[in-house]
């Protein structure tokens, strides 16, 4: 069978997949992008930063300032805008604060507009936190936790929780926080809890903002409406792993591939081979492409773009045949690993690294799995070959960093193709 041949491939589609595929397309080239499987952006629970925000939140405290937002460069800003999905805290003001699962506010760089952001709120706000008889939801701990936190108390904060009648058929209390998420995603469902906050706020007699769990739309985000109806901000906390912001995600990458005419190929991609005029990928299907120039968006180790794979995995009864790097890309490519500054080579070792040792952050270090990846000038990798997102050694594991390491890459598969 004679191999398909595409101008542009991109392999990954979060955030450094889709704002690559983005930026070819505003660069005029035309793109196909190919997904195996869930990634490090559908994981996550809402927040969006350009820097660990723990390291912000360090350098903040030691230095007793408030942390302000940085510009994120105006393309970045332009994709955030496209994608729909988030909204960006203004550059400048401080920066927003949103609810964690464990009873924390976390400062972001931005955020899915479902999640109620709390610097929004003036000073000695009262947060009203609903009770709902749900696994993930203890109303009367989470709001005993985030009235503790640093941020609530500076500002004179006061959540407090409360019994409420928001779930309305019998079985939602059990089932998973994304498919109660889903069911909001109806007109009439919003409507009916708009009601019922409505009265949580007319029995309350003062609320200043409403904060709920993740379960406000799969596919869009309900918090907008809801705050229209009941006249305060409602909000959702941060959600889990794989919860309603990864859903809205995904809803907003479909959304926009749709209005820029990309297909999303849900097919895992298992090796790129290279030569002077092409890259020639090998599918899981079987089927072979031919593309001008590929992007590998297929992130780190949290997402399983990098594997760890060390010659003893594969000694069964005997010792392995021989030794090699310990990690590997989850597709063969002629790519190069490194981490903090060093290629990884071929080992004296069976057992790779002491991950007890190596793996985890060291005050404001990150640990090995934190940045593990490919080693490359820019995005460029070969030739024909480039890198976006957490798959690129040594750069931030962030939303932000990830889509502005997309449109680097756009722009260096436009010049290679155009010569340069």
């Amino acid at each position: 069978m004679a191999a398909e041949s595409i101008d542009v491939a991109v392999v990954g589609a979060g955030a450094a997949g889709v704002a690559t595929c983005w930026a070819l397309v505003e660069r005029g080239l035309s793109v196909r992008v190919f997904d195996g499987g869930l990634g490090a952006t559908s994981l996550a629970g809402g927040a969006i930063d350009d820097r660990p925000w723990e390291e912000l939140a360090r350098a903040a405290t030691t230095l007793r300032v408030e942390p302000l937002a940085r510009p994120v460069g105006a393309e970045a800003a332009r994709f955030v805008a496209a994608l729909g999905l988030h909204r960006l805290g203004d550059e400048g003001a401080s920066m927003p604060r949103v609810a964690t699962p464990m009873g924390r506010f976390r400062i972001a760089r931005g955020h899915d507009r479902a999640l109620l952001d709390l610097s929004r709120l003036a000073d000695g706000a009262r947060v009203l936190v609903p009770r709902v008889p749900r696994a993930e939801w203890d109303a009367d701990a989470l709001a005993r936790a985030w009235s503790a936190d640093d941020y609530a108390r500076a500002r004179g904060f006061e959540l407090v929780s409360m019994d409420a009648e928001l779930t309305m058929h019998l079985g939602e209390a059990r089932i998973a926080s994304a498919d109660l998420a889903a069911l909001h995603d109806d007109d009439a469902r919003v409507r009916w809890l708009g009601a019922r906050l409505l009265e949580l706020v007319a029995r309350e007699g003062r609320a200043d903002a409403l904060l709920l769990g993740p379960w406000l739309g799969a596919t869009h985000a309900r918090a907008e409406a809801l705050t229209q109806q009941v006249g305060v901000p409602v909000g959702e906390a941060m959600g889990e792993v794989g919860g309603a912001a990864g859903l809205r995600f995904e809803a907003a990458r479909s959304r926009l591939f749709e209005r820029i005419a990309v297909s999303l190929e849900r097919e895992q991609v298992h090796a790129a081979h290279l030569d002077d005029a092409k890259v020639e990928l090998t599918c899981e299907s079987g089927a072979t492409l031919r593309a001008r120039a590929v992007v590998l968006a297929i992130g780190g180790v949290a997402s399983g773009g990098i594997v760890f794979d060390p010659p003893e995995r594969h000694a069964g009864r005997d010792a392995p045949s021989g030794v090699r790097a310990p990690f590997r890309t989850s597709l063969a490519a002629p790519v190069t690993l490194a981490a903090a500054g060093r290629v990884f080579d071929v080992g004296s070792s069976l057992f790779g690294p002491a991950l007890e040792r190596e793996a985890w952050p060291t005050d404001a270090d990150p640990g090995l799995l934190e940045c593990v990846g490919v080693a490359c000038r820019g995005a460029r990798v070969g030739a024909r070959l480039f890198a976006a997102g957490d798959v690129i050694a040594d750069r931030p594991r962030t939303f932000l960093e990830a889509a502005s390491s997309g449109i680097v890459a756009a722009d260096a598969v436009l010049g290679a193709l155009r010569g340069r």
